[in-house]
């Protein structure tokens, strides 16, 4: 079983043979999210004043960073272990984010909060029925992301909510990244580095602008403390 978690795994273009630097582009485009992180991390406090950040927004922000390092570690390690952590960070803030909308954008309560969580993989086992596990050299498991912040903005958009026009900016980019990870091992011959990185550095502002997109539509309005 510890030899399993161990197996090598190679996915992607840039790979070309064994050890930690074998993915340069790869690994150190993850940067990107940490530093998206850090920066809406920074950013909320001026977007919230004069109350506090709610405790979710950080953890989100955390989350990102997190995705970073998680997907540093396999695109350096290769293993089926760091791959795994790469998957349980990204899942981890989809779902959180998906909950933080349904609490701070649809005001639910906590207690039903939760519930968006469920209703995000039935909304993905729907989506990505029409295909095999494999397609699109992997990434139709992202397609479930981009319908749900496509239902996100038509929603805030319909609702005249503020952040509307940023989640669509959001999904657009996230458009776009999906298509050039879904490249990646198609234009290798042509491009030896590959597109994942560009996945990387795109992903990276696509989060941020999510979490700028949630801030402008959660954040209520501002009391009158005069």
């Amino acid at each position: 079983m510890a030899m399993e978690w161990l197996q090598p795994v190679d996915l992607y273009c840039e790979r070309f043979g064994p050890g930690l630097l074998a993915e340069p582009l790869n690994a150190l485009s993850n940067l990107a999210f940490v530093l998206a992180g850090v920066w809406v991390a920074a950013r909320m406090p001026l977007a919230f004043a004069p109350r506090p950040v709610p405790l979710s927004f950080n953890l989100l922000a955390g989350c990102i960073a997190l995705i970073g390092i998680c997907s540093g570690a396999f695109h350096t390690f290769a293993t089926r272990w760091a791959g795994w952590l790469d998957v349980l960070s990204i899942a981890l803030f989809i779902y959180g984010f998906a909950i933080c909308f349904a609490r701070y954008v649809l005001d639910i309560r906590w207690s039903l909060a939760w519930i968006a969580a469920p209703a995000l993989w039935a909304l993905g086992v729907f989506v990505t029925a029409p295909f095999e596990s494999g397609d699109l050299n992997g990434s139709v498991d992202y397609l479930p992301a981009l319908a749900a912040l496509s239902l996100m903005t038509l929603g805030l958009a319909f609702r005249r909510r503020p952040g509307a026009a940023v989640f669509a900016l959001a999904a657009a980019l996230f458009a776009v990244s999906i298509a050039l990870r879904s490249v990646d091992q198609a234009w290798c011959s042509r491009w030896v580095w590959g597109t994942h990185w560009a996945w990387h550095l795109l992903n990276a502002g696509v989060l941020s602008l999510a979490m700028t997109g949630l801030v402008l539509a959660g954040r209520g309005p501002i009391p009158d403390i005069r």
